[in-house]
Parts: structure tokens; sequence; C-alpha cells
């Protein structure tokens, strides 16, 4: 295998850590390809892999007064890294060896480090572990045995517990550079030795770069973090744009999002309450009703959520579905009540109640997919043919864009402009987001009989990054006052951040009337204070004490990670986007006209 043999030094950057404890089953014949330690891209693959793996252990095992850095020595014995060569040369990555079979693959370092966790604890059950395949693998046993009470639905590890521990290396030589943000050394506090935890069971979404939220503090720790932070503007004056309770706000009517219900699971925002039944304030002032994704013959009750116990779309990757009957179905191809039917038929009443929660489950990640790949428009503007009247611009307020909900003026992460289109890019920080300030929303459609006939969404607006300096700014800054709330914001709570006062941030223009399609666009931008103190107190805390500004943006997946990669047609509203995806009927927000 590519990545088998042990390392003995993680490289003179880092401090190796070795995992002294594996399940990893070895098989050969797997999909995809093995690395090619020649290929670049696959040596700086594997090295991304066990810098973020590494600095997830950090995050959660750490003492915070060890400041080193740490990278995997190797991965855990029988675990590898594959590469899967794309149609248009692209490549991804996975990592096969769990217990779950040969087919069973991991897709990001995010959903590996759940497993790694467990095996740095001292337990052998796998239902003790958060990440998705020992979960659907604990589930297929339950299964069985419900079927066979003779087969033991538990199972253990191999290899007897041993504890992580890192091997001494060299310091680092030079002085200590000024810290990058990196979303797997946020919170800044690197371990000489890890300390074993149990990590908690049944955390059903795959995160991507982020510290697990099981493990977050409780609310008052949450409070303390947003304390640290009230000095910031305030973005709302009078009453908030329909569906919205703040223009820099996280959560918004009509989105998905992830909410804790045991494990994490999909719903949609039916509704927002205040808390002082005013409006203002950031989103912990409110309460959520969510409807579960799934399927509405299932009638799932709609539950009450809070901030703290949700989080945005995508901060989470969709798991792959589990049911081989389903794999490579779209959601609407799906004759749903016949399926379930079928799937729990010939069974008692509890094993058939597992099957129903089963199908509900691989019914979200569906139905999540198929309204990540589709859009409906809302609040027309304007309409008229293009000049040559091959095709008719209208112009929208907002657009129910995937998961989440966009209005003209607000910030979305895209694609950063080409190298000639950069004019000022080289004075911002070489790992900032690009962000749009977005001006208009618009939806060209070809005249009938044209080729390619299917609407076209797309965003224009002016690109800008975060930018550190000293004063005066370079040229290119423009003063976050003149562009927005958010952008006074983020640069506000940047700058409260910041000890070393003589570092200043602002927002450098890096193109003008910049356009972007579907496939450009990442998803929304969200303030660092109000993400991270929803989704990583502990970290934002840590930060505000370091003087370290992290990237909170680093936390998301792009929205192409999550979706079926077919753009689906335009929607007519909302509610046709979601179908039968949910129980309730989603009703517009009052004020917001679907068109």
């Amino acid at each position: 295998m590519a990545n088998s043999t042990s390392q003995d030094d993680a490289g003179p950057e880092y401090y190796p850590i070795h995992i002294a404890r594996s399940d990893g089953k070895g098989y050969t014949n797997l999909d995809y390809n093995a690395l090619n330690l020649k290929e670049d891209q696959d040596i700086q693959q594997l090295e991304r892999w066990e810098v973020i793996l590494a600095g997830h252990l950090q995050n959660q095992l750490a003492p915070k007064e060890d400041k080193k850095q740490y990278k995997l020595a190797a991965f855990p014995k029988g675990y590898e890294l594959r590469c899967a060569i794309r149609k248009d040369g692209g490549r991804d990555y996975y990592t096969y060896g769990h217990p779950a079979g040969p087919k069973a693959s991991y897709r990001t370092p995010g959903d590996f480090v759940l497993h790694i966790l467990w095996l740095a604890s001292d337990s052998t059950d796998y239902s003790q572990c958060s990440c998705d395949l020992c979960f659907r693998m604990v589930e297929a046993n339950k299964q069985k045995q419900a079927i066979n009470p003779s087969v033991d639905p538990s199972t253990t590890a191999n290899a007897p517990v041993q504890p992580v521990t890192n091997t001494t290396a060299p310091p680092r030589p030079g002085p200590e550079p000024q810290p990058k943000p990196q979303p797997q050394s946020q919170a800044q506090a690197q371990p000489q030795s890890l300390p074993l935890t149990q990590p908690q069971a049944q955390a059903q979404p795959q995160p991507q770069t982020q510290p697990q939220p099981q493990t977050r503090p409780q609310p008052q720790t949450r409070s303390q973090a947003l304390s640290q932070s009230q000095s910031q503007p305030q973005p709302v004056q009078g009453a908030p744009p329909p569906g919205t309770t703040g223009l820099s706000n996280i959560f918004r009517v009509g989105e998905v999002v992830w909410y804790k219900h045991t494990a994490w699971r999909l719903g949609l925002i039916l509704a927002t309450n205040s808390k002082t039944n005013t409006f203002g304030g950031d989103d912990t002032q409110y309460r959520f009703i969510l409807a579960p994704l799934g399927h509405a013959m299932l009638n799932q009750q709609n539950v009450t959520k809070e901030a703290q116990d949700m989080r945005p779309f995508l901060t989470f990757s969709v798991p792959n579905v589990a049911i081989d009957e389903l794999q490579d179905k779209a959601f609407t191809e799906v004759d749903w009540q016949a399926f379930a039917t079928r799937y729990s038929e010939g069974l008692d009443a509890d094993q058939r109640a597992m099957r129903l929660q089963m199908v509900g489950l691989e019914a979200s990640k569906m139905a999540a997919r198929h309204i990540n790949d589709s859009f409906s428009t809302f609040d027309k503007m304007a309409e008229a043919p293009t000049a040559d009247r091959l095709f008719l611009i209208q112009t929208y307020a907002g657009v129910y864009f995937g998961a989440e909900m966009v209005r003209v003026g607000d910030l979305i992460r895209v694609t950063g402009p080409s190298h000639t289109d950069a004019s000022s890019a080289a004075d911002s920080q070489p790992d900032a987001t690009t962000v749009m300030h977005v001006d208009e929303i618009q939806v060209a459609t070809a005249a009938i009989g044209a080729v390619n006939p299917l609407p076209n969404l797309q965003f224009k607006g002016h690109l800008y990054r975060t930018i550190r300096s000293t004063l005066p700014f370079p040229p290119g800054v423009v003063p976050a006052e003149t562009l927005g709330a958010a952008f006074v914001e983020e640069v506000g709570i940047r700058n409260q951040i910041e000890h070393d006062k003589k570092w200043k941030w602002g927002w450098t223009l890096v193109q003008q009337d910049a356009v972007r399609m579907v496939a450009d666009v990442q998803g929304r931008f969200y303030v660092t204070h109000k993400l991270m103190s929803i989704i990583d107190p502990d970290a934002f805390q840590e930060s505000m004490k370091s003087g370290v500004v992290g990237s909170a943006q680093s936390y998301l997946n792009n929205r192409s990670h999550s979706g079926r990669g077919v753009f689906i047609d335009r929607k007519p509203s909302r509610g046709a986007t979601l179908g039968s995806a949910v129980r309730s009927p989603f009703t517009a927000p009052e004020g917001m006209l679907e068109n």
C-alpha cells in the first residue's frame, strides 16, 4: 500500500503522532488507485490528511500549554488513502480499511478523525465510535441480531488498547512564525502528550475540518464567548427582511440545517420565534421550528430547537446512502411508499419500526442532495430581453439556492478571480476567502427553441478579501462602513481579536462587477464571531485569548460537496423544491413573493 510504511519523522515543521492501535483490515483489490508517491498531488493530499487529522487530535485532546504543531507519522495500520481520477482529470481521495468492508470509505479527514479518536480511547465497543461507518456497521449488526438472535451485534477491536504517543523531535529552527489561520489548529493549544478521552457515540453527519460538536461546552461558556463580541455593530435597523432574523445572522426560514436530536439530523426551518417578542439580536435570541427531512408518509413531527443545537447545512457532509437499492437514485426517482412497504414487510412491530427509521434517515440524505441541487427565486425586480433577444433576463431580490437563502446585499463565498483580474489580490491574506457582495441575482432563460433552454442562475457584484496590514492601508482597501453591516462586523471582530494593535484588518477590492455562475458559488459567508460562537465556541474563546484570527470559513464545505453533481431545473417555489421531503407544507415568509 502506498502509505502503509511508518515514518520515523513527520518533517522539520511538525512533531509526529503515532496511532498505536488499529482495526484496519488492509484489504486488497480496493477501488480506485493506490497513491503514486512520485505524483506531487498525491503526496500533497497525503500530507494534508495527516496534518488535518493531527490537528483534530490537538483540538480534542491537547493540553493548552503546548504550542507545538503535529502530524500523523502514518495512517493507522491497515488503512490506506487512495485516489479516484475523474473524467476531467481531477482527483478525489478516499480512505479505506474500515472493518465494515472493502467498499466502506471515508471521504474527508473530518470523517476519518472520528474513528481515530475512538482508536485513541480505551473503548473496544464500536457503538461508542462517532464515525458514520461504525454507526452503519453497528445498525446492520443489530438488524442481523433481530432476525437471528444468535448473532452478536457488538464488535470489538482487533488490537489491544495502547495509548497514542508522540515521539521527541528536534525543535523547529528559527523564530516562532506568526501563526496562519488553519482550521486544524485554531485553538492554538498543542499537546506535549495526548491524554485519552472517549468520544461520544452516534454522531451521524460527517464534519469537514472542525472539532466535533458532541464535545461543545455548556451554554454558559457559549454566553461568555458571545459577550466578548457584543461591542460589534448590529445590522438590524427596524424589521429584518422576510425570513431572516438579521442580515448577518446564521439561520433563515426555508433553509436546510443540521440539528441535534440524539444524533445530528437534517431539517428545514419552517419559522422562527423571538424569545423576547421583539426582532433584533443574534440567533441565540430565537427559537426555530424545524420540519425533519425524510418523507411526508413517515409523519415525522416538527421540533423546536435553539441555535446552539443547530448547524448550517454546509458544516457537515451528507453521508452516503447505506441501502444498496437506493444507490445512484435521486430522491424523486424513488416510490417511497412502495419501498418502505417492501423494506419492512414480514417483520414484527419493533423490527418494522427500526426499518422505517432507516428509510427516513436515507430519505433525508437523498432529499438534502436534491434540495442542494435546486433553486427557486422570490421578489422579482425586473425583466427584459437581451439586445439580441436570445435571452430573457429576470432580476430578483433573493433566491433559495440549494440549502440556503441568498439575498441582494448578502456576502457569498465564491471562486477567486483569475490572476489577470486580481489587481490587488496580492495584498490580501494568501488563504483569505474570496467573497462577493451580491448586487444582482439574475436568471437568464434562452429563447424557445434554443439548444440549451435551461435557465442559468448567476450572481453579480464586486469581489473582496480580508487584509491584515499596518496603517496606512495599501491601495485597494475599501472602508467597511461603505460596504455594509456584515463587512463592518467581520473586520470589527478581527480587530478586537488582534492583540498586536499595530495591525489592522480591512477589506480589499479584488475585482469589480464580477459574475459568478452556479458552479462558482460555494455558499453563504458567515461573520466569524456569529459562526464560531455556534459551531465551536471553545475555539472562538481561545482565539480571543491568543489574539490569532482563525479562518472560520474553513469549517464549512462548499455547496458542490453535498449534491449529486446534477443541476436540477429551476423550481417555481421553495415548497415545490421540497416536495414530499417534509410532512408540514412550507409557507413563504410574510412579505416574500415567490415567482
